[in-house]
């Protein structure tokens, strides 16, 4: 493509010349001048209109060459300008993907480089930063960061750098300052908000963190379920924690954790009991069945048992059907049928409702389970088999959440912090004790205990009107 538009331009230049030449031949007349010795030279026209074309080139010719002798210290001048800032430009760039490559020894070397030929004060420091961070040095990233800030149109990238650098040094204090300045700025990065309510939710700093996700909410930062179960889990734990005399605010808390988040057990059995200890047995109750219906969970049945102590079992029966009425198709509602049949008596139920279950996935919850009710139909043998398969059978974690003494939910403050984002954002529950495998209610034990006056008012077992067919899962040999 050069070649030809060269081509182009030689061929208009001699096509040029000749049209210029055979003007300057066929023009008429002469030209006399006058030379220093006082004679006259005569010229024809045309070579003197050649002659002056010429002499007016070489004046032209002159005149460039002079005036680009004052022009080039500034020609010399931009030249290195921008060799420098080609020069910049490519440590920068080389020195920010050594900087995310993890090289950091040589992204500290190209951000020196970088501090020579770059003119904007930001890119150097950011690049410094970049290369600080790679190279461990929190401290050096943080005061770099610090320095972006105080310059226009890095104040927010600025906070943000020396908020995480100071979080990575242990400086939460700092870092969630820095957090909250930025969270104070007009913008639409939604950092701050997390930034900060990370910080505050790692520290167990509850009304802090719900104060932040007010703020969250204003600004449109989080919506929706994660936000109700956030606020429902932060509620939650803020309550667990106040101490007795603060009683009241703890009922509030719970009260409107439940209202934001029913399927949120942790809350209704906190909620329930706190009614318990007051006396409330019916409005626990009505705790109890409005989480049931949510999202049933094996503790909330156990606390139901409990809600009346020395209570008769009619009344603890009363109780139960009233969770299982609730959702009576679901899992935790059929093993509360089976139980309630032993409860009452009924081991063919109890094995038949129990049978289905262990069939579908045989814990070790389920084969406790089975063993009582096998033991209380008198087939001890059998028993004795589902016995010795619990101890190898898998573990229910929301089983795991009640402990050897029907208590349930005893987090820590870092399991009130996992929590946060496990439930609050994807809806899924913690289980320390399931994860460290520790103790747990034994299943199948009962915790009510009925008043001596209703002792004699518990059913027998009922004998079996006919052979038992049991389940094919545990068809004994000699069948």
């Amino acid at each position: 493509m050069n070649r030809i538009f060269l081509f182009i331009v030689i061929l208009v230049i001699i096509v040029g010349g000749a049209l210029v030449g055979f003007w300057a031949v066929t023009l008429p007349g002469s030209v006399v001048i006058n030379d220093s010795r006082g004679e006259l030279v005569s010229l024809h026209s045309g070579v003197a209109a050649i002659a002056l074309i010429v002499f007016g080139g070489l004046v032209a010719a002159a005149w460039w060459v002079i005036s680009g002798l004052f022009v080039l210290p500034g020609k010399i001048g931009r030249s290195r300008q921008s060799n420098r800032a080609r020069k910049a430009n490519m440590a920068l760039a080389e020195g920010l993907l050594a900087a995310e490559a993890g090289d950091s020894t040589h992204a500290l070397r190209l951000a020196r480089k970088a501090v020579k030929h770059a003119e904007d004060e930001r890119l150097k420091l950011l690049l410094e930063a970049r290369a600080a961070e790679a190279n461990d040095d929190w401290a050096g990233a943080e005061r770099a960061w610090g320095q972006l800030a105080r310059l226009p149109g890095g104040h927010l990238a600025g906070l943000r750098g020396s908020a995480m650098a100071a979080a990575e040094r242990g400086d939460h204090a700092t870092a969630e300052a820095r957090a909250l300045e930025a969270l104070g700025l007009k913008s639409n990065a939604d950092w701050p908000f997390n930034s900060l309510f990370d910080l505050q939710v790692a520290r167990g700093e509850w009304d802090k963190a719900l104060e932040t996700l007010a703020i969250g909410e204003k600004r449109g930062l989080i919506s929706g379920d994660s936000l109700r179960r956030r606020r429902a889990v932060l509620l939650t734990a803020r309550a667990v924690g106040l101490p007795e005399d603060r009683k009241q605010e703890a009922q509030k808390a719970l009260a409107e954790a439940i209202r934001a988040a029913p399927g949120l057990p942790p809350a209704a059995w906190h909620g329930a009991r706190q009614l318990m200890i007051d006396d409330k047995a019916k409005a626990a109750q009505g705790v109890l069945e409005l989480a049931w219906k949510a999202r049933p969970h094996p503790a909330l049945a156990q606390l139901s048992r409990r809600l009346v102590p020395q209570d008769s079992r009619e009344n603890i029966a009363a109780r139960l059907r009233g969770l299982v009425a609730v959702l009576p198709n679901h899992r935790e509602s059929r093993i509360l049928a089976g139980e309630l049949a032993m409860d009452e008596g009924d081991w063919v139920g109890a094995v038949k409702t129990l049978a289905l279950l262990v069939e579908e996935n045989p814990t070790a919850r389920l084969c406790l389970l089975m063993e009582r009710a096998l033991k209380g139909y008198g087939d001890t043998d059998e028993a004795q088999r589902w016995g010795r398969m619990a101890a190898s059978a898998s573990r229910e974690a929301d089983w795991s959440d009640i402990d050897p003494k029907g208590n349930a939910f005893d987090f820590a403050q870092r399991d009130w912090s996992r929590l946060v984002y496990a439930f609050g954002d994807v809806g899924d529950l913690v289980h320390p004790r399931y994860e460290s495998y520790g103790r747990e209610l034994e299943a199948g034990r009962v915790l009510a205990i009925a008043g001596p006056d209703d002792e004699d008012k518990v059913a027998p077992p009922k004998a079996p009107t006919g052979r038992l067919t049991p389940p094919l899962d545990y068809v004994s040999d000699d069948d």
